[in-house]
């Protein structure tokens, strides 16, 4: 089983992305986790801007093995550029990074 009790993220992370967001993404997990859905090692976020002005962010969570999509539509003013994190599954932590750091 996966251990997200002991999260870890990147530079990049800390500097690109809000902690709202990052406990959203974190959270998204969670939930998962909770209700005992399946989970791929690597977790895929596309975080997308919709509106700068007022702040809404599209953000899309996948994973390949098994297939599972989710879309969300968040308010954050702290997104400022399109991003996608990878958030990567280990038996003892886990590990938030941007695609671009992988």
């Amino acid at each position: 089983m996966f251990n997200i009790d002991k999260k870890y993220i990147t530079i990049g992370i800390k500097e690109q992305i809000g902690i709202d967001i990052q406990l959203f993404m974190w959270n998204e997990i969670e939930k998962r986790i909770n209700l005992k859905k399946e989970l791929d090692y690597l977790q895929v976020f596309n975080i997308s801007i919709i509106d700068k002005d007022k702040g809404i962010v599209k953000i899309e969570h996948t994973q390949e093995i098994p297939e599972y999509k989710k879309t969300s539509i968040i308010k954050s003013k702290e997104v400022r550029n399109n991003l996608k994190v990878f958030v990567i599954l280990e038996a003892e932590y886990s590990t938030m990074l941007l695609a671009s750091e992988y």
